[in-house]
């Protein structure tokens, strides 16, 4: 799947795949402002093409307005009107094409050299045969004049055009926003010893890179020298930072803790299981909706209807009234037959969506079909840590010696002041909650795999788990251990708790007939909290896509839910992949979805509002249609006049704008939820 030049929103190539350099636009809208401001670029003038196109669209509005005006007071007086306001209308009525009309000129051309025709050029080719035929009449004195038709036509098109492409753009940019191009760089040991900072995507296959406390591993290798602690998280979901040794496997993306390492580069950068992991996703995030296909096929239907009943309405009239009159009636079934309101409001009302989910604190860069998807969802498929748990705590607390549990938790906070695996942000996060301050602690150092070690009033302080020594018999394996001269003081353990409202959420899921699971690359058991239907620990980031692709395969629409690198295959392989915010930059940059609220009960909530969306743009699809058909229907019979016409397009756009309007205050729900980000952030 392609991307638009201009918006960057998927779109088909058909073309040769020999061009591979060729521009793609997924609309005329954007082809239009591409051109503009692509030749705004290559000008030394302030004022871009573009803007001036703006500009002069506004004027044409206005226009166009004031010939609406003279019209009514012309229909209504009949002969008693004045003769000039005739040549007004002309005369506004050429200005709106001087500014509107050399748009289309060239996409005109390009299309006539091939053979083909669109349904802008349809618009330019009706406006100006109605601007045309107004002029014939005007300068003969016979017939009617369609000035204000011509304009308005134009002038609705245009501003159409200018609005999609612009909705479109803004949208593509909420994922650009999370895009990170950049080459990390790593720590290589050169041929001479010394360890030198290198781009990654220029490092060899063979060759040794160090590890940095808290950096990440940016390649596939095997550890060569040293013992050091690896955070695996966002690849395996298993909280725990992992102790690598010699012979031991690293993972790209995983992420280094205290240093202590050099390992063997076993593929290059570009080729590593994370950049994999990267391309897959990509390649299985863009594919159409269903509504985009409907679209696409029904704007290829209805041109070619358009033009076979205009045709047939011309032959008919010219044989049997005369030609004035079947140009008139041809005339009236090319603009009527033009999908105005479909053209302004559809984008719009994604749009509105759009801002009405930011609003609630969920960022939809997957745009319409994203949407359109989360209507039909079956199942909620979560991953575990980081998803639906909020940080690690420390419980069951039991003092062995003569410390209080106060004292042993400062010694403790001394000890991991400037660590940041899991048990130290624990150990912070209590202290800071218990309102305390860390004793000092010298010398504190790292037992790769076991624990801490520091001196504090003289004497050694341990903060170590069941593994280390000291230990032996009074931890068991889920406990770590602070011990004072080898004398345990105090025994704790870690736990996830899980997010304020997780309960409440998935009841809510329950209730919209919605299955719900997780799958965690945690090998723990479940939590006691955890009460979903499904649950598998243990899983690999190729074992949840697996999952995935097998609920779609039993007829299951999936939205994935996670936040870290090991979910992006997953992601990716969902009808709608959707990442938390604090998630890694390339997770965002291919999710449909980025959560930024600290509420789960946005998710059941945002699937009731996506289902109230589907009712607006088919609400939105059904009157246009409805209106194109009867309209053509009666233009052909000869029953209706270009300024009736015109009015009737008026109301209809404002009908389907007002319908898209009302989206800013359905589902009243995530308005709520909406003052709760904005509390947050505030």
């Amino acid at each position: 799947m392609a991307a638009c030049t201009h918006c960057g929103l998927p779109v088909k190539d058909y073309s040769s795949k020999q061009n591979q350099h060729k521009e793609l636009f997924c609309c005329f809208g954007c082809k239009m402002v591409h051109e503009l401001r692509k030749e705004g670029s290559v000008r030394s003038e302030s004022t871009s093409p573009y803007k001036l196109l703006v500009l002069r669209w506004l004027l044409a509005a206005v226009l166009s307005m004031f010939q609406v005006f003279i019209s009514i007071t012309v229909f209504f007086e009949g002969e008693m009107a004045p003769g000039f306001l005739l040549w007004v209308n002309f005369t506004l009525s050429s200005i709106v094409m001087l500014l509107l009309g050399p748009v289309f000129i060239p996409n005109l051309i390009r299309e006539l050299r091939s053979f083909r025709i669109s349904l802008a050029s349809l618009i330019f080719t009706g406006t100006s045969a109605a601007f045309s035929l107004s002029v014939w009449s005007i300068f003969t004195g016979t017939g009617e004049t369609y000035f204000e038709t011509a304009s308005m036509i134009l002038t609705f098109y245009i501003g159409s055009l200018l609005l999609d492409a612009h909705f479109k753009q803004k949208l593509a940019q909420y994922g650009k926003t999370f895009e990170d191009t950049s080459i990390p760089e790593t720590l290589v040991r050169t041929e001479d010893g010394r360890l030198e900072q290198q781009p990654a995507d220029t490092v060899a296959e063979g060759s040794l890179a160090a590890a940095v406390p808290g950096e990440y591993l940016w390649f596939d290798g095997s550890v060569k020298i040293g013992r050091g602690l690896v955070d695996e998280s966002h690849l395996s979901g298993e909280p725990d930072p992992v102790l690598k040794s010699p012979g031991d496997l690293i993972r790209a993306g995983s992420k280094s803790i205290d240093g202590g390492i050099e390992y063997v580069i076993t593929t290059p950068f570009s080729r590593s299981s994370l950049q994999r992991y990267l391309e897959k996703a990509r390649n299985s995030r863009y594919q159409p909706g269903f509504y985009e296909r409907m679209a696409y096929r029904g704007a290829t239907i209805l041109l070619f209807f358009v033009l076979l009943t205009a045709s047939s309405v011309l032959l008919y009239y010219a044989n049997t009234t005369g030609w004035d009159i079947a140009l008139r009636n041809a005339l009236s079934v090319l603009l009527i037959g033009c999908p105005c309101a479909f053209s302004i409001s559809t984008p719009a009302a994604i749009w509105i969506a759009n801002q009405r989910l930011q609003d609630s604190g969920m960022l939809v860069v997957g745009g319409g079909q994203t949407i359109e998807t989360l209507t039909a969802i079956d199942r909620v498929v979560f991953d575990k840590t980081g998803t639906l748990t909020s940080g690690i705590a420390i419980t069951n607390f039991k003092t062995h010696g003569r410390l209080s549990l106060h004292e042993s938790m400062q010694l403790a906070g001394g000890l991991e002041a400037q660590q940041i695996h899991p048990v130290a942000t624990a150990v912070r996060s209590w202290l800071a909650a218990s309102e305390l301050s860390p004793l000092p602690v010298k010398n504190s150092s790292v037992i790769p795999g076991e624990g801490l070690r520091g001196i504090a009033g003289g004497k050694e302080v341990l903060l170590v788990n069941f593994k280390h020594p000291a230990a032996k018999g009074q931890l068991s394996e889920q406990q770590f251990g602070l011990f004072t001269e080898n004398e345990l003081q105090l025994s704790f353990s870690l736990y996830q708790p899980p997010k304020e409202h997780l309960n409440k959420a998935l009841r809510d899921l329950d209730e919209l007939g919605i299955m719900h699971s997780i799958i965690s690359g945690d090998p723990a058991p479940p939590p006691e909290w955890l009460t979903s239907e499904e649950y598998y620990g243990g899983v690999s980031p190729e074992e949840k896509y697996e999952k995935v692709k097998a609920y779609q395969k039993k007829g299951q629409r999936v939205l994935f839910i996670g936040d870290g690198t090991n979910d992006m295959m997953a992601s990716g392989a969902a009808d709608t992949g959707m990442v938390l915010g604090d998630g890694p930059a390339k997770a965002k940059e291919l999710a449909d979805i980025i959560l930024l609220h600290p509420n789960l009960l946005v998710i059941p909530q945002v699937l009731r509002f996506a289902k109230r969306v589907k009712r607006v743009i088919q609400t939105n699809f059904f009157w246009a249609l409805i209106y194109n058909v009867v309209g053509m229907s009666i233009a052909a019979m000869g029953l209706l006049h270009p300024f009736f016409a015109i009015l009737a397009m008026i109301l209809s756009s404002l009908f389907v704008t007002l319908n898209s309007l009302r989206m800013r205050t359905a589902t009243p729900e995530l308005t709520a939820l909406a003052g709760d980000v904005n509390l947050k952030n505030s």
